[in-house]
């Protein structure tokens, strides 16, 4: 099952985001991100977190059309973020997209980002998606679809990622280990065409399309 998670950072573009969404999608939105769906004219399937951020008003809304909503208190150990990813994995979603994660707060995108490694670990595949950056962590392969002149980044997460190959960008590696304090800051690489293919042996890669 695929899911739509929306968390409560800055969303300018609302068109850039449609193009992403598909019919059937579980679409869950946590504290602030209930603004987002609402802009998007989408009606969440689940609404959580400790509304600390949300407009009453919008909230209300969507309480009266029978909308599920978890609360939950403002003083507790988890970001609203990861109270809709442990309600999309209890919902059995594998294929999740995350919009609103990337945000003005560098501790709070950073946080979210790291969320991918906990997601990757239940077998969901998982991507962190604003205008500017599509954020994914791998343990295998990748393959990207795009075109000619797309950026792609290579950043390890682990210490080491072992046997990294790139085929199909302007700077390629062939079995190349690539640690978190080598000279080799892998950013900033070139796709050739309308695919290219990211391959490791072992360790945990961030895998960034971004775009100026």
């Amino acid at each position: 099952m695929r899911g739509i998670l929306f968390a409560g950072a800055q969303i300018e573009d609302y068109a850039y985001y449609r193009a992403f969404l598909q019919k059937g999608d579980m679409i869950i939105c946590c504290d602030r991100g209930i603004h987002h769906a609402k802009m998007l004219g989408l009606c969440p399937n689940y609404i959580v977190g400790d509304f600390d951020s949300a407009n009453a008003d919008e909230l209300e809304q969507f309480r009266q059309k029978g909308i599920e909503v978890f609360q939950f208190p403002t003083h507790k150990d988890e970001t609203d973020l990861q109270l809709g990813i442990r309600l999309a994995l209890e919902k059995g979603v594998d294929d999740l997209l995350i919009f609103g994660g990337i945000g003005d707060r560098f501790d709070h995108t950073l946080a979210n980002a790291h969320l991918l490694l906990m997601l990757l670990k239940r077998g969901v595949r998982a991507r962190l998606i604003n205008e500017k950056n599509c954020v994914e962590l791998i343990d295998k392969e990748l393959t990207l679809h795009g075109k000619a002149g797309d950026i792609v980044s290579t950043i390890p997460l682990s210490m080491q990622v072992e046997g990294i190959t790139l085929t199909g960008l302007e700077y390629p590696l062939q079995d190349y280990t690539l640690a978190i304090d080598d000279e080799l800051v892998a950013v900033s690489n070139v796709m050739l065409a309308d695919e290219a293919k990211i391959t490791i042996k072992s360790g945990y890669l961030f895998v960034i399309c971004a775009r100026d």
